[in-house]
């Protein structure tokens, strides 16, 4: 599957091969960050077509509520293997990377800011 067809969630968790009620099960009574941080693993193990990438890249994009341990920034960055704040989920190229930050900007919140905006 071309990794553009991966424009929802939903489509993500189908390249994972788990449906959304046993991803809401699994998740069931966790943090919203961490719900967010699980969704994000999902998101970026189907952009990069299940793939572990140590070499990379992040979605940068912007963040309207500020940021109090991570980044605010409009683009997208090179990342390579050391990680200075968080876990990495880097994307195999810049496209993806820019793709992931305009398609997933809810996700990617509520793993950063803990909020649904």
């Amino acid at each position: 599957m071309d990794y553009r067809e991966i424009n929802t969630f939903e489509k993500a968790l189908e390249v994972k091969g788990e449906t959304l009620d046993q991803f809401n099960e699994r998740t069931k009574g966790m943090d919203i960050d961490t719900v967010g941080y699980e969704k994000v693993k999902v998101i970026v193990f189907a952009l990069n077509g299940g793939k572990h990438v140590n070499l990379g890249y992040f979605p940068w994009f912007y963040n309207p509520t500020g940021s109090s341990s991570s980044f605010s920034c409009y683009g997208y960055d090179f990342g390579h293997d050391c990680a200075g704040v968080g876990a990495r989920h880097l994307l195999v190229d810049s496209e993806r990377a820019k793709f992931a930050g305009k398609t997933f900007p809810v996700e990617y919140s509520q793993y950063i800011n803990g909020t649904n905006d």
